[in-house]
């Protein structure tokens, strides 16, 4: 399949991180998010959360970051909003481009008029981000009067309106309710609400079906699905639930200890995944056929400290792959195929067509949890054979 590629690999190698992340076509680009660095200044040392991450967000399209935990997703939702808490944390350098201007060169004061207005943002746990002391009908009502020219009365009826848009039972009676009058899944849907009350066009929603039971979240879900379609709205999700993301998202990013390391449409990166966490996400989703004794496919060990991360890449120590080159040099994004770039030394060292042919049976090895296969004959022989010169040079 990506055999007629292998010629275009030398022609990317001058390739900045701007062209490598962009799809040929530019037309509908609501977000560009480009090389944002956010570093964390703490009394343990510097986080260095996010490095060097670009991704772009397309009218009418959702996008998924994905990754484990401690990855930088929601950082990533936090820089572009300009909402870092500053301190510890700080945007060191990139740019947030929406609508043709850069957000990071706005005042204050001209980012309020687009947080809630032009992009809304819904944060991880509606309990904590609601306050327990006003009526959920008081709190949407301020969203809307702040950035509408209307009156009590007319913010009160919108906020009902929205109420009912998203599934809220007997809204008129419930706009006068406190937030912990409210079930998890209800609270979510007036975080919604919230975020709706303006009709914004980029809808930022961070873990949104998180501790929700998996009714609640395909209730959810179809709400997103809903309001996508009838505002015509760009949400860019975040979570670490790749069925969410299968479910609703056109793109989908993945972060490692802050970096993008595969950027792909949805169907490409389920069908074909090419970096080797991105493989090992995907095979350690349990299948319909495992057996309640199998083993599930792990990935060993954890995300690594952001204050002290691992040099050169920073998946090596926990990669079945790793090269001398994996633990020296940071990789730098390749595209592959239209619209999808890896961050992986195999992509930078050896021809694109052997490597597919090495990542396919990468996700045999996870998906039947065999690793020792690796080593038996019959597939990648030019790839393994290159391992084992490289080594022996090394």
């Amino acid at each position: 399949m990506l055999n007629e590629l292998v010629s275009e690999k030398i022609k990317m190698s001058d390739m900045t991180f701007q062209e490598e992340l962009r799809p040929p076509e530019e037309e509908g680009i609501l977000l560009d998010v480009r090389g944002i660095r956010t570093y964390f200044f703490t009394e343990e040392g510097v986080v260095k959360a996010l490095e060097n991450v670009g991704y772009k967000v397309y009218e009418s399209k959702t996008l998924g970051i994905v990754g484990e935990s401690g990855c930088g997703k929601s950082v990533s939702a936090l820089s572009v909003m300009g909402i870092v808490p500053d301190p510890p944390g700080k945007i060191i350098e990139g740019e947030v481009w929406y609508r043709g201007e850069d957000l990071r060169k706005k005042s204050d004061a001209e980012m309020r008029t687009i947080r809630g207005n032009k992009i809304a943002m819904i944060f991880q746990d509606p309990m904590t981000s609601l306050n327990p002391v006003l009526t959920v009908g008081d709190q949407i009502m301020e969203a809307i009067r702040l950035h509408q020219d209307v009156d009590l009365q007319t913010a009160r009826e919108n906020a009902i309106k929205i109420m009912d848009l998203v599934g809220i039972p007997s809204a008129a009676d419930r706009v006068d309710d406190y937030p912990f009058m409210f079930s998890g899944g209800m609270r979510q849907r007036v975080m919604i609400a919230m975020a709706l009350s303006c009709n914004p066009e980029l809808l930022v929603a961070d873990e949104p079906t998180t501790a929700l039971d998996v009714t609640i979240q395909a209730q959810i879900l179809n709400i997103f699905k809903a309001i996508r379609n009838e505002f015509n709205m760009s949400i860019m999700l975040i979570t670490h639930d790749l069925g969410v993301v299968a479910e609703l998202c056109d793109y989908t990013t993945v972060m490692y200890a802050g970096y993008i390391v595969e950027y792909a449409s949805t169907i490409e990166l389920f069908k074909n995944p090419m970096h080797p966490y991105s493989i090992a996400l995907l095979g350690a989703i349990p299948k319909p056929e495992t057996r309640k004794d199998d083993d599930l496919t792990i990935i060993p060990g954890s995300i690594p400290s952001l204050i002290t991360p691992p040099d050169g890449c920073r998946f090596h120590p926990r990669c079945s792959h790793t090269m001398e080159i994996c633990k020296t040099e940071i990789p730098r994004l390749r595209q592959v195929a239209p619209h999808h770039t890896v961050r992986c030394h195999l992509f930078n060292k050896y021809p694109i067509a052997e490597v597919e042919e090495y990542t396919d049976k990468m996700r045999e090895v996870y998906q039947h949890d065999q690793l020792e296969i690796i080593q038996q004959k019959g597939f990648g022989k030019k790839i393994q054979q290159a391992f084992k010169r490289d080594k022996k040079q090394e």
